[in-house]
């Protein structure tokens, strides 16, 4: 057998061995870590590491859906994307949980009553794409099966040369819910966000979705909507998502492990530092469509996740759902692993407006958003060189960068990267001879 078919008679047996449990245990009414505690007692028997590993992660989807943090779609899901079950075997494999859920407290209850279509606010989602049809399908499609019933798309597409066009025509052509706009030039998806929001994003509310990403949660947007109309100080609510390591053929669970609410300036301050991480690109984040006004959105350099949700932090406070909504793909052509030097810049740029906002606009010391920027600054450039850099040329340009915006971090860039840099010109040495064949 190869190795999918491995994991899917893996998870046979997991499954039905969980089930042979929970039936035979009904009467002891198991609580979820009962259950969790079952699961790990069927892992522990698997020879195989690699399968236990993945069986692993299945007991955590599981105990995430049985708490009420993952929805039975998410867990459908994982069956069918990582073991290959097809949905006709699914729900016999999990009668079993899905009763103790039922039987659980923790089912969500709180969304609000909405009366009629004119009750629910517009939601306004915003697709970048360029090249990339199939994922592109999969994005909107994902959109369209949302429960929410009042949801308006659109695709900005960057000049695509793989049939995008004749994909958005053939299958969204007679969609009323999918507006379609082409460039006449290239401009990168920063640019197009901007664009297609001025054009078309007057909902009350506001995703940005990348055309590589997709949700999971078919009520996801209800449960976003609902969590903004119960906490009218957010700008935004983000959600949790399973990263797709596409050439691993692997699903992980990525988990914010945040408070329901993060106060604006905390969360600002401490982006991205320790017990602060930014949700994986914005797949999950609605915003306030109020809040990017506030926020200056049309006039922002670069619409990229990081800026938005700096700037969002500026108005109002960040908003957790502690739920798998949706998959993040990391594939190798992310654009965060092949950034390049302009883009590097004008996020920096974008970095140093945010600065002068909060100081002058919003009350910020001068001397903390110094200190703010400079540590920011150095995280970009330290990705930067370590991820996507090719040459001493790319390294003595952002030295000379740091240099005149950002001098405290100067001799500390320096420092750490004159290895990696000598690393890669030896690097680049013996490529050349192995070419040249001496």
């Amino acid at each position: 057998m190869d190795h999918s078919e491995v994991l899917q008679q893996a998870c046979y047996v997991f499954l039905n061995d969980l089930n042979d449990e929970i039936n035979h245990s009904s009467a002891l009414q198991l609580d979820d870590q009962e259950i969790f505690q079952r699961c790990r007692m069927i892992i522990d028997k698997e020879q195989n590491p690699q399968v236990k590993t993945y069986l692993e992660i299945l007991s955590e989807v599981i105990l995430a859906y049985l708490t009420g943090r993952a929805s039975e779609d998410a867990l459908r899901f994982y069956l069918s994307e990582q073991f290959s079950i097809v949905n006709e075997e699914i729900d016999g494999l999990i009668h079993g949980i899905v009763a103790i859920q039922h039987q659980s407290s923790h089912t969500d209850t709180s969304h609000s009553a909405l009366l009629s279509f004119a009750d629910y606010p517009k939601v306004s989602v915003i697709i970048t794409t360029y090249n990339r049809k199939a994922f592109l399908y999969q994005a909107i499609q994902s959109i369209l099966k949302q429960d929410y019933p009042y949801i308006e798309i659109t695709v900005i597409d960057d000049c695509s040369t793989d049939g995008t066009e004749e994909l958005m025509h053939q299958s969204f052509g007679g969609e009323s819910r999918v507006i379609y706009m082409q460039n006449e030039k290239n401009s990168g998806p920063g640019n197009n966000r901007r664009k297609a929001f001025a054009a078309h994003g007057d909902g009350e509310y506001v995703l940005f979705l990348d055309d590589d990403d997709y949700l999971i949660d078919m009520n996801y947007l209800s449960k976003a909507v609902d969590f903004h109309n119960h906490h009218p100080e957010i700008s935004f609510v983000a959600a949790n998502v399973f990263l797709e390591f596409s050439k691993a053929k692997q699903l992980k669970i990525s988990s914010l492990q945040l408070s329901r609410i993060i106060k604006k300036q905390d969360y600002f301050m401490n982006f991205e530092k320790k017990g602060y991480p930014k949700p994986s690109s914005t797949l999950t984040t609605v915003f306030k469509r109020e809040a990017l006004m506030a926020m200056d959105i049309l006039n922002m350099n670069m619409v990229n996740d990081a800026s938005i949700y700096l700037r969002s932090l500026l108005i109002g406070d960040a908003g957790f759902i502690d739920t798998l909504a949706g998959v993040y793909r990391l594939h190798g052509d992310n654009i965060t692993f092949n950034l390049s030097q302009r883009f590097l810049i004008e996020n920096l740029e974008e970095k140093l407006l945010i600065k002068n906002m909060a100081v002058q606009k919003y009350g910020y010391h001068e001397q903390e958003m110094t200190e703010w920027f400079n540590h920011n600054a150095y995280d970009t450039i330290s990705y930067y060189l370590l991820n996507s850099a090719k040459d001493a040329t790319d390294f003595k340009f952002m030295y000379h960068w740091a240099l005149n915006h950002c001098p405290p971090i100067y001799n500390q860039l320096r420092n750490e990267f004159r290895t990696k840099l000598i690393k890669k010109q030896l690097l680049r040495i013996s490529l050349l001879r192995t070419l040249l064949g001496r």
